[in-house]
């Protein structure tokens, strides 16, 4: 990939590639400055031609599209449905979408499977999705199906000179002996929602979750005709709870030579092409939150990955999960000067190949080590860029509630840094 200049739109007409931008609803109930809401989206509408509402699931008796929280997303609540696609008043070119699936049920990946075996679950579906996007306002639907996830492969290690056996803590990764037919039933299910919201003017989507078996699952010659674009989640190749031994790049655009040939967004973006998608319908996914790992005294001084590690690093002060930091929680701790003793800063190593991606740490002092891979506006810019290059549809943002909502970092104070990069890049 040739390099891009500085950070700037190259010179040509932003608006002609599209910027998917998920919500993650669920950040509403975040506590302090973590807390988004709708309202505080108001800023990156300008970046974004779709906006995601994430996520709503699915009932586990009757197969219907449901609510997960109706406390927050329904009249009986906090009504953030409509809150949500009321924000179209300000930017009535923007695609307003509900998304059913991602990351919310991922322990219940039987169901997902059993609503595609016979036609009248997948039509109880389809009717109860089509009916929630009408009554709400939506403009289409987006479906991040819960496919079950595979699990890690193991890699020739870096770390010494025998195989290497990475510790596999994946919650939920299964076997499935009914591929093929799911496979199919997959793609009647996305023939028949398409269908059903076209009837209505509305659109379909698709994402792609990390970890699926894209090739067990997806049919593309026999959907693409049927969604606008597929979001394709490139990122989480590696995480603190598949390799938590091991800290590595989480969403690098390309690995030199044999290692994880597959594991980057070259190769995920080369199968889906062959695929005989359309270029234009792919969107590669650029994530606004950063994986982290403890470090040890086993992980050396140099911080370069792939290294040793023990497992998610400490929860970050506003999101409070471990393994997990919002940019906004990055951003204010990075240093580019050379390891120092601070049990705060983190020391940036940005990406000068372009290809990997950019990363920061602070060497172990018994408590305090951590390395952290993440995305930057310069890294998203570049991103996008690359979706360009290949002629690709565009980017998707995972998600707004995790960039620098408050332009707290940015110099010029501009909020959701990231999302403005890519859009730029584009």
């Amino acid at each position: 990939m040739t390099p891009p200049g500085p950070l700037s739109n190259r010179g040509h007409n932003v608006d002609a590639s599209k910027v998917a931008c998920f919500y993650n609803s669920q950040a509403y109930w975040r506590k302090d400055l973590a807390k988004v809401t709708p309202e505080e989206l108001k800023p990156a509408l300008q970046f974004c031609s779709h906006l995601i509402y994430g996520f709503i699931g699915l009932d586990d008796d009757d197969y219907k599209a449901k609510s997960l929280d109706k406390d927050l997303d329904t009249e009986k609540g906090k009504n953030l449905f409509r809150t949500f696609t009321d924000l179209k008043r300000l930017n009535p070119n923007i695609k307003f979408l509900l998304s059913v699936g991602g990351f919310q049920e991922k322990e219940k990946h039987e169901k997902w499977l059993k609503v595609l075996e016979k036609t009248d679950r997948r039509g109880k579906f389809v009717t109860t999705l089509t009916k929630l996007v009408k009554d709400y306002g939506f403009d289409g639907a987006d479906l991040a199906w819960q496919f079950p996830v595979v699990k890690e492969k193991k890699e020739k290690s870096t770390l010494g000179s025998i195989w290497s056996t990475i510790k596999h803590t994946v919650t939920g990764s299964h076997t499935d002996d009914k591929e093929k037919e799911h496979k199919e039933q997959f793609t009647a299910l996305v023939r028949e929602l398409g269908a059903a919201l076209r009837g209505n003017n509305h659109i379909l989507t698709l994402t792609v979750m990390p970890h699926v078996n894209d090739k067990a699952y997806f049919d593309g010659s026999n959907i693409k005709d049927f969604v606008e674009h597929i979001h394709l989640m490139t990122y989480d190749y590696r995480t603190p709870w598949r390799t938590e031994e091991q800290a590595d790049y989480t969403s690098p655009t390309q690995f030199v030579g044999s290692r994880n040939p597959e594991q980057n967004i070259e190769a995920t973006v080369k199968w889906w092409l062959e695929q005989k998608i359309p270029a234009q319908k792919l969107l590669i996914a650029i994530p606004t939150f950063g994986r982290t790992w403890k470090l040890t005294s086993d992980s050396g001084k140099g911080g370069n990955p792939p290294l040793k590690a023990d497992g998610p690093g400490k929860a970050g002060p506003y999101l409070d999960e471990k393994g997990t930091m919002a940019y906004y929680e990055i951003c204010p701790t990075l240093t580019t000067s050379g390891p120092s003793s601070s049990s705060i800063l983190l020391r940036k190593v940005p990406d000068t190949t372009n290809r990997l991606g950019t990363y920061a740490f602070r060497q172990d002092d018994k408590l305090k080590g951590i390395w952290v891979s993440y995305e930057d506006p310069d890294s998203a810019n570049k991103k996008a860029y690359y979706a360009k290059l290949k002629g690709l549809g565009g980017v998707a943002i995972m998600d707004l509630s995790l960039d620098d909502f408050k332009g707290s970092c940015d110099t010029n104070h501009r909020n959701f840094p990231i999302t403005y990069a890519a859009k730029l890049g584009l």
